[in-house]
């Protein structure tokens, strides 16, 4: 995976464990809320086998408990990629307004 090697040295020595006591807590169920078609929302309840962060902070985890989840892999999959869209989009921004400040006027 390629977020293990910029996230490396800064990965929970301990993650195994933590990984383990979340799978345990959720009961191996994924979290992720789906609405039905009347409006109700439940937790997917499929089986689970990941766990990851609720809120992402690029610069430093938080493997407390409360911001930690068990998801399945469709659920897992489609959190990242929404996640990856909204990094980009930033990306897009930041370089958008990189552009505008190189102008000959800012200088």
């Amino acid at each position: 995976m390629v977020w293990l090697g910029e996230r490396k040295g800064r990965f929970n020595p301990d993650w195994p464990r933590v990984r383990a006591f979340i799978l345990d807590r959720d009961g191996h169920r994924c979290q992720w809320p789906v609405e039905d078609d009347y409006g109700r929302v439940r937790l997917c309840g499929a089986y689970a086998n990941q766990v990851d962060h609720k809120k992402r902070d690029p610069v430093c985890d938080d493997d407390s408990p409360e911001n930690l989840w068990a998801l399945c892999d469709r659920h897992h999959s489609y959190k990242t990629e929404l996640e990856a869209a909204e990094q980009r989009r930033e990306n897009r921004r930041r370089r958008a307004e990189a552009k505008w400040y190189r102008h000959p006027a800012f200088h």
